[in-house]
């Protein structure tokens, strides 16, 4: 295989990476458990509720 060639595989082998891991995140992002419990307001201290 000529040096060009190689380099283009590995070049295309990173974007993939790349794309899979930031799917992976955004995925993981979405998908995550809630940080609050549902008993609770969903107004913080900093809205200007009392």
């Amino acid at each position: 295989m000529s040096t060009s060639l190689i380099f283009q595989y590995i070049l295309i082998l990173l974007i993939v990476a790349l794309a899979c891991y930031s799917l992976f995140r955004m995925i993981r992002k979405n998908f995550a458990p809630k940080k609050f419990s549902s008993k609770r307001t969903h107004c913080d201290k900093d809205c200007g509720c009392s």
